[in-house]
C-alpha cells in the first residue's frame, strides 16, 4: 500500500513543480519583454515626434512671405506665377510632398505642384479640419488620404496674418511612408503600428493592418470621418483579433493573425503578441509595438522540462538508493546468522558507507544548485545591462530631440527672413540674420556635443560668460516664437557687466528653457510678465526669473527637475532636467519656489553661479 502511495506522491510533486516552473518563468519573461517593448515604444515615439516637429515651422515661414501676402491681397496671373515658383523652391529644399496657399474660402491659389497632373491649384479644401483650424487662428494638424492625389499624408497649416487680420492659410503635406519602411527590418517578427484619435491604424509595418480598426467606431466618429473625407473610399474594417489579457498600464496580450506580406519568411496563421503602446502628443496618436510570445513560451517550456527532468532524476536516484539499502540490509541479515561479531562489524561499515553516500549526494545536489543559481544570476545581470543601455539611449535621444527644436525653429525663421532682406537689398539686416544663424549653429553643435558627456565630463563647463550677452542672445530667439508679442520683460541689471563661470551657450540654453516655460505657464489670452533680476552677492551671481502664472503645485515641486517629469500636457519633461545639469556642471545651483500672492504670485527660478575674477584666471572645470 505504501509503494503505490509513494509513487503517486512522486508523480504529483513532479507535475506540480513542472507547472509552477513553467508559469513562473513565463511571467518573468513577460515582465522582461514588457520592459524592453516599453523602452522601444518610447524611442519610436520620440523619433516620430522629432520627425514631425521639424516640419512645424515650414507653413509659418511661408506665412511670412511677401509673395504669398501679395497674392492673397490681390491675385493676378503674375503674382500666382511668382508664388508657385517660390513654393516649388521651398518644397524642393524641405523635401516635403507639397506646400500650398489657400484663401479664406478654402480654395488653393498657389501650390508647389502646380505643374503636376494632380495639381492642388483651384481645388477647394474648406472641408478639411487643418484648414478650419488655421483659418480660426490656430495650428492645423491632420492625417488623411489626399482628395486630389489619393495618397495618404500628414498635413500642417498656419494662418497668414497681415495687419492683425487673417487673410489666408499656408499648408504643407508630408509623406510618412519612409517611417514605415524604416520599421520593416527583414527577419524581425516585431510589429509596429500607429493609431489616430479615432483608433484607425494609419501607419504599420504590415500593409494588411493599415486603415483597419480594433473596435467599432462611434456614430459621431463615423460622421466626422465622412465629413472630413479623411479616408475617402476606405471602409475601415475591424482587424480580427482577440484580447486575452489587459494590463494596468494599457499593454495587452493579443491573439492576432501573423503578417503574410511583411517580408518575413515562414510566418502565417494565428499568433499571440504582447502589445505595448505610448501616446504621441499633441496629435492624440498612439504607437504600439508588438512582439510574438513564441520565444517566451519556448523558454518557459525548456526551463520547466529541465527542472522536471532534474526532479525525476532525483526521485529515481532516491528510489535506487532505497532499493540498494534494502539489499544491503537483507545481505547483512543473512550473514548475521553465520557470524555474529563479523555481522555486527559489517553492519557498521554498511551504515557508514550509506551515510557517506547520502552526504556525497547532498553535496553534489548543493553544488549543482549553486551552479544553476550562478548561471541565473549572470543571465539576470546581462539582461539588466541591456535594459540600462536601452533606457539610456531612449533618454539621450529624447533629450537631444527636445533641445534641438527651438534652435531649429529659429534657424528656419531667420534663414527665411535673410532671403527676404537679400531680395530687398537690405544687406545689413541680412548680415545680422546670418550672424544670428551662425550663433544658432554653434548652439546646435554644443547641444549635440553634450552626447560626449555620456562617456566623459565636458572640459568647457566653467568658462567666462557674459550674463547680459547670453540673455540678449536668448531673447533674440524667443522673439521668433509664435505668441511672443504678449511677452513683457521687467529687467533689473547691476551697474557693471557681470561675468560668470559657465559655458556661454549652455547658459543661453538654460535661459531659453526657463523663459519658454514661464511663457507657457501663463494662459495664452493673458500678458506674460517675466521678471529678470540679476545681482552680484559675495562673489556669486544670483539670477532670479519669475512669472505671473499660477505657480507649480506643491505635489510636483520636488520632482520638477527629474527627467521626463512634466506638468505640461504635451511636454517631454527634459528642459528643466537638462538646465539643472548644465548649471550643476558649472559648479552652481538651480532652485525653484512659488512666490507669495503679495509679491505677484507665480513661480520663481533662482540660478546661482560663481563670478569670474579676471586677476585669478579661469579655474579648471
Amino acid at each position: 500500500m505504501k509503494q503505490p502511495l509513494g509513487a503517486a506522491l512522486a508523480a504529483a510533486s513532479l507535475i506540480a513543480l513542472t507547472l509552477f516552473t513553467y508559469w513562473y518563468v513565463k511571467g518573468r519573461q513577460l515582465d522582461r519583454l514588457h520592459g524592453v517593448l516599453a523602452s522601444r515604444a518610447e524611442l519610436y515615439a520620440a523619433t516620430i515626434g522629432g520627425a514631425l516637429d521639424k516640419y512645424e515651422f515650414l507653413p509659418l515661414a511661408i506665412a511670412q512671405s511677401d509673395e504669398v501676402a501679395n497674392l492673397l491681397e490681390q491675385a493676378s496671373p503674375e503674382r500666382v506665377a511668382r508664388a508657385n515658383a517660390y513654393l516649388h523652391d521651398i518644397n524642393h529644399r524641405a523635401g516635403t510632398f507639397a506646400v500650398y496657399v489657400l484663401d479664406l474660402a478654402g480654395t488653393t491659389l498657389a501650390s508647389s505642384n502646380w505643374q503636376d497632373r494632380n495639381s492642388y491649384v483651384g481645388q477647394n479644401y474648406g472641408f478639411r479640419p487643418y484648414f478650419t483650424q488655421a483659418a480660426a487662428g490656430g495650428i492645423g494638424r491632420f492625417y488623411g488620404i489626399g482628395a486630389s492625389t489619393f495618397e495618404a499624408g500628414y498635413f500642417i497649416s498656419q494662418p497668414i496674418r497681415r495687419h492683425g487680420r487673417i487673410i489666408g492659410v499656408a499648408a504643407t503635406k508630408v509623406n510618412l511612408d519612409w517611417i514605415e519602411h524604416s520599421w520593416r527590418i527583414p527577419g524581425v517578427a516585431e510589429q509596429i503600428w500607429v493609431k489616430d484619435a479615432n483608433g484607425v491604424i494609419i501607419l504599420s509595418t504590415n500593409p494588411a493592418f493599415k486603415f483597419k480598426i480594433l473596435a467599432a467606431l462611434s456614430e459621431a466618429a463615423k460622421t466626422s470621418i465622412r465629413a472630413q473625407r479623411q479616408f475617402l473610399q476606405e471602409s475601415l474594417p475591424i482587424l480580427p483579433h482577440q484580447v486575452l489579457q489587459q494590463f494596468a498600464d494599457g499593454a495587452a496580450h493579443l491573439a492576432l493573425e501573423r503578417p503574410r506580406d511583411a517580408g518575413i519568411a515562414g510566418l502565417g496563421g494565428s499568433a499571440e503578441y504582447l502589445a505595448v503602446g505610448r501616446h504621441l502628443a499633441p496629435l492624440e496618436w498612439q504607437i504600439t509595438v508588438l512582439a510574438e510570445l513564441d520565444q517566451v513560451r519556448a523558454a518557459a517550456r525548456n526551463t520547466a522540462a529541465a527542472v522536471g527532468l532534474g526532479w525525476a532524476l532525483l526521485l529515481l536516484g532516491a528510489l535506487y538508493a532505497r532499493q540498494r539499502r534494502r539489499r544491503i540490509d537483507e545481505r547483512l541479515n543473512a550473514q548475521q546468522a553465520l557470524k555474529g561479531a563479523y555481522e555486527e562489524l559489517e553492519l557498521k561499515v554498511a551504515q557508514r558507507t550509506g551515510d557517506l553516500l547520502d552526504a556525497n549526494r547532498r553535496l553534489q545536489a548543493e553544488v549543482g544548485e549553486r551552479e544553476r543559481a550562478e548561471q541565473t544570476l549572470r543571465y539576470a545581470q546581462a539582461e539588466l545591462v541591456q535594459s540600462g543601455k536601452l533606457a539610456a539611449i531612449g533618454q539621450m535621444a529624447a533629450g537631444v530631440t527636445h533641445e534641438l527644436n527651438q534652435p531649429l525653429a529659429a534657424l528656419l525663421t531667420f534663414s527665411a527672413n535673410a532671403k527676404v532682406f537679400i531680395a530687398r537689398g537690405q544687406t545689413e539686416d541680412a548680415l545680422d540674420n546670418l550672424s544670428t544663424i551662425s550663433d544658432l549653429v554653434t548652439r546646435l553643435g554644443y547641444i549635440t556635443s553634450q552626447l560626449k558627456a555620456f562617456a566623459r565630463r565636458a572640459d568647457d563647463a566653467r568658462k567666462p560668460a557674459n550674463v547680459r550677452q547670453a540673455f540678449a542672445q536668448t531673447m533674440l530667439q524667443i522673439r521668433t516664437r509664435n505668441g511672443s508679442a504678449r511677452l513683457l520683460l521687467d529687467e533689473s541689471w547691476p551697474r557693471h557687466e557681470l561675468v560668470v563661470l559657465c559655458n556661454a551657450i549652455g547658459l543661453e540654453q538654460v535661459f531659453s528653457n526657463l523663459i519658454s516655460n514661464a511663457m507657457d505657464a501663463v494662459p495664452p489670452a493673458q500678458e506674460a510678465r517675466i521678471g529678470v533680476d540679476v545681482r552680484a552677492e559675495d562673489g556669486l551671481a544670483v539670477i532670479r526669473i519669475s512669472d505671473n502664472g499660477p505657480g507649480i503645485p506643491e505635489a510636483h515641486i520636488e520632482r520638477i527637475f527629474d527627467p521626463f517629469y512634466t506638468t505640461k500636457e504635451h511636454g517631454l519633461g527634459l528642459g528643466l532636467s537638462i538646465s539643472a545639469g548644465i548649471i550643476r556642471a558649472a559648479g552652481g545651483a538651480l532652485s525653484v519656489r512659488n512666490r507669495a500672492a503679495a509679491d505677484g504670485g507665480g513661480a520663481q527660478f533662482t540660478i546661482t553661479l560663481s563670478c569670474h575674477d579676471a586677476d585669478k584666471g579661469t579655474p579648471d572645470a
